[in-house]
């Protein structure tokens, strides 16, 4: 669903390409007995790149991104992450029929089933939340402002955190420190202090930002959430071997 080309500068930008699905690989139907109609409901996405089905069960096909196929040439697939809002339609044991609602321009399209375990409701997120950002666990590395955005790159102190902190943290970042449009970059080491700012990075360098930019949140997508974002192919045609994720095949 995301095709990004991750750049560093003032601060890392990114963006999300998202275009019109249709039919899925498999022409599997969906059985209709125990389905039970839900009432509308927003719900968010609390993973990654969860692939939406035609029908309840991972022996149905995915359903078919037909605009990026035809464009690329090769199959892409409609999928939802933490930047999607979703409302159940139907559900059935362990999977629920769900329609994107959020971007509200999917919502003709991204129309198909998900596991159940990936969704979350606004009051499970809303207790996932951190509060105020301790001051001890954070420095604030560099700040670079202009009248359009403002721009931070900011060390995360802690030294045991997981995705879920991560993103809870800069969103909480946010709300302390940001006025207005806000790009956050998040580091988990101070040996990047050289390469900030630097663009395009190469060889050893990029390696470096690599291995310790942890994610990062602009302005027109703070719903994304990215994790080591410079661990991609070019990353693994380097030879970088710290993987924090799952390496690019």
């Amino acid at each position: 669903m995301r095709l990004r080309k991750s750049l560093i500068g003032i601060c890392l930008v990114s963006g999300i390409v998202f275009v019109s699905c249709g039919s899925g690989v498999e022409s599997n139907n969906t059985e209709d007995e125990d389905i039970s109609v839900f009432t509308a409901k927003i719900y968010g996405i609390d993973a990654e790149d969860v692939a939406i089905r035609t029908g309840p069960g991972k022996k149905f096909g995915k359903l078919v991104n037909e605009k990026a196929t035809a464009n690329l040439g090769e199959p892409h697939y409609c999928e939802v992450d933490f930047s999607t809002k979703v409302e159940i339609l139907e559900e059935k044991g362990e999977w629920v029929r769900i329609r994107v609602v959020d971007p509200e321009w999917l919502a003709d399209t991204y129309i198909g089933w998900i596991p159940r375990n990936v969704i979350v409701s606004p009051i499970e997120q809303q207790k996932q939340e951190l509060g105020q950002p301790d001051p001890g666990e954070y420095e604030i590395l560099r700040t670079d402002h202009n009248r359009t955005v403002q721009n931070f790159d900011v060390l995360l102190k802690r030294k045991k955190f997981d995705k879920t902190y991560a993103y809870q943290f800069i969103k909480a970042f946010r709300k302390e420190h940001c006025e207005g449009n806000c790009n956050v970059c998040l580091y988990d080491s101070k040996s990047i202090m050289s390469l900030l700012g630097i663009y395009p990075l190469e060889g050893q360098d990029y390696l470096k930002m690599a291995d310790h930019l942890i994610s990062l949140s602009t302005f027109d997508a703070t719903g994304v959430r990215d994790w080591y974002p410079y661990q991609d192919f070019h990353y693994r045609e380097l030879g970088g071997k710290n993987w924090k994720k799952k390496p690019v095949n």
